[in-house]
C-alpha cells in the first residue's frame, strides 16, 4: 500500500485556510480580498468533502466483503454509542431541549470518520 500524497496535500491546504479563514474573521478584516478568500476557502471545503467521499467509495470496492461487513459492524456501533452519549449529556447539561438534526449529523460524521478514515490514505497497490 502506498500512501495517497493528494490527500495529505488537501488535508494542509484545509488547516492552512482555517486557520488563515479563523484570523480574516476574528480580525474583522473587511476586504474584497479576505471576504474572496473565505467563500473561495468555503467552496474548497465542500469539493475537497466530496472528494474525500468519492475517494472512500473507491477504495471500499476494493476491500473483501469480510472487511466491509467488520467496517461497516463498527460504523454502526459508534454511530449508536456516539448518538446515546450525545443524548445523555444533552439531558444531563440542557435538559429542556434536544436539536436532534446536530446529534445525528455529528455522530454520523464521526462514525463515518473514525471507521473509513485509513481508506482516504491508502491505495491498493495493484501488481
Amino acid at each position: 500500500m502506498k500512501k495517497n500524497i493528494l490527500a495529505f496535500i488537501i488535508y494542509v491546504l484545509i488547516v492552512v485556510g482555517a486557520i488563515t479563514s479563523v484570523f480574516i474573521i476574528y480580525r474583522d478584516i473587511d476586504s474584497s480580498f479576505s471576504i474572496a478568500f473565505v467563500i473561495g476557502y468555503i467552496i474548497f471545503l465542500f469539493l475537497a468533502i466530496l472528494y474525500f467521499i468519492i475517494v472512500v467509495f473507491i477504495n471500499l470496492r476494493k476491500l473483501k466483503w469480510i472487511d466491509i461487513r467488520k467496517r461497516l459492524y463498527k460504523f454502526i456501533a459508534y454511530f449508536v454509542f456516539l448518538s446515546g452519549f450525545t443524548y445523555t449529556a444533552d439531558y444531563i447539561f440542557n435538559s429542556l431541549e434536544f436539536d436532534v438534526y446536530t446529534i445525528v449529523s455529528i455522530s454520523l460524521g464521526l462514525s463515518f470518520s473514525f471507521v473509513f478514515l485509513d481508506l482516504l490514505f491508502f491505495n491498493e497497490k495493484n501488481g
